[in-house]
């Protein structure tokens, strides 16, 4: 006996692999975009004064039609700030050599070797990547100023050194990545640690040691309070200074302020463009292992 199934006229058939969706509220959509635009706007408006203002010759507080002019950038390079720009740059690549350097050897060791007490050693370096410096500036300053430390390259170095945490735990994790018969082909072609650390774990982990270095390098480009206390010469002062300098007790020089951080924000914009190649697609290691 044979069942078959008949379609009643006031059936309807329903697609196949087709999931009915339930039509989310346009109120809810409305919402979300009024925050999000809010959102955008406090982001958006600051960058904004900063451009006009920048531009405008009776630059203030507020965003108002401005008066062309490039007095502005002028001014704000006068009085020794082109030299702060410099010495922002000498502090943070410094910094940047110093941490990333450092960086790339503790990460190996821990990632590729023994330690005792590892799990501890690594806890402590994560606990103290969020100390911050700044509660330990007054031993600090007399330490540099009892050895005559107070000056551009220490004071580099020590932000180096405050970075170093981050960049070793960043490093690791990108070198723990890797495989290690990568490491034993090159060992049986006779290459000594150093050799395999040069030719085959820093290229495949370029992701993050490039990673490492911006965060260094911003990290010192945008520090106000270790420059201040431990560089004596004012001579060598960093931009964060050259900025402080543009308010007086009377007067705040708006548009030059807006001229100045335009300039000083380049060589980190320059710095990021520089390094995304070492980002895009991540890692490369297929067909790097033969199976």
């Amino acid at each position: 006996m044979e069942l078959s199934a008949h379609k009643m006229p006031g059936d309807s058939v329903r697609p196949a692999g087709r999931i009915k969706r339930r039509a989310e509220p346009v109120s809810g959509k409305l919402f979300a975009n009024i925050i999000l635009l809010f959102i955008g706007a406090y982001f958006v408006i600051p960058v904004l004064w900063l451009v006009v203002g920048a531009f405008d010759k009776h630059a203030g507080w507020q965003i108002q039609l401005p008066t062309l002019t490039l007095d502005n950038f002028v001014d704000a390079l006068a009085q020794g700030n082109a030299q702060a720009l410099w010495n922002s740059v000498i502090v943070s690549a410094i910094a940047a050599v110093v941490s990333t350097g450092a960086g790339i050897l503790a990460a190996y060791s821990f990632s590729r070797h023994r330690i005792p007490w590892k799990g501890p050693i690594l806890l402590g370096i994560l606990f103290l990547s969020g100390v911050p410096v700044t509660i330990l500036i007054v031993p600090v300053y007399k330490m540099f100023a009892k050895y005559d430390l107070l000056s551009i390259v220490p004071t580099a170095v020590l932000l180096g050194v405050t970075s170093l945490p981050f960049a070793i735990y960043l490093i690791k994790n990108t070198i723990d990545a890797i495989p290690r018969d990568l490491e034993e082909a090159a060992s049986m072609e006779q290459a000594g640690t150093f050799r395999i650390l040069r030719s085959v774990i820093i290229p495949l982990a370029m992701p993050g040691i490039a990673s490492a270095a911006i965060f260094s390098f911003v990290n010192a480009w945008g520090n106000f309070l270790i420059p201040i206390v431990l560089i004596a010469d004012q001579s060598s002062q960093p931009a964060p200074i050259a900025i402080y300098s543009f308010i007086g007790s009377a007067t705040i020089r708006y548009g030059q302020i807006a001229a100045f951080s335009i300039l000083y924000s380049i060589p980190v914009i320059v710095l990021y463009f520089v390094m995304s190649r070492f980002f895009r697609g991540g890692f490369s290691l297929s067909g790097a292992v033969r199976g």
